[in-house]
């Protein structure tokens, strides 16, 4: 086990770029996708949208984390959500930190990794955003 996993915030600073990349979704785009913030609802949204692929989120600062194969950055054109590789570290939440602590703002597994090397597909995280973006602009019209 990760010495940082027993630490007080339960993360460990894991470097992006070389065994997957992330990109960071603001949680109003999630929202806006899903149709609610109610953690269970998105939970199971974001699985189904995105196969399975492991999605990290952070309520201290309102973001999600899909983890996408590396090299993802290279391509990744989407002002909106930043993809994130080498030369970021990003909190991973221990493997059983699978839900929201009681209203706490600590991270946790939105959607947990399945397996090593099931990430999410890069087509379809920017799907999910290009969709909650169209969602936000019918809903201002």
């Amino acid at each position: 086990m990760c010495e940082e996993w027993g630490s007080i915030a339960q993360l460990a600073l894991i470097p992006l770029g070389r065994n997957f990349e992330a990109v960071r979704i603001p949680e109003d785009i999630v929202h806006d996708f899903v149709g609610t913030d109610d953690p269970p609802t998105v939970s199971a949204r974001l699985a189904e949208h995105l196969n399975d692929g492991p999605v990290i989120h952070d309520p201290g600062f309102s973001r999600y984390y899909a983890l996408v194969p590396p090299g993802t950055a290279e391509f990744w054109r989407v002002p909106v959500a930043e993809c994130l590789t080498e030369g970021t570290y990003l909190g991973v939440p221990r493997a059983d930190r699978i839900a929201s602590n009681g209203g706490t703002r600590a991270s946790y597994w939105s959607v947990p990794m399945a397996r090593p090397s099931g990430l999410c597909a890069a087509a379809d995280v920017l799907t999910l955003v290009a969709v909650a973006k169209c969602q936000a602009h019918e809903d201002e019209s």
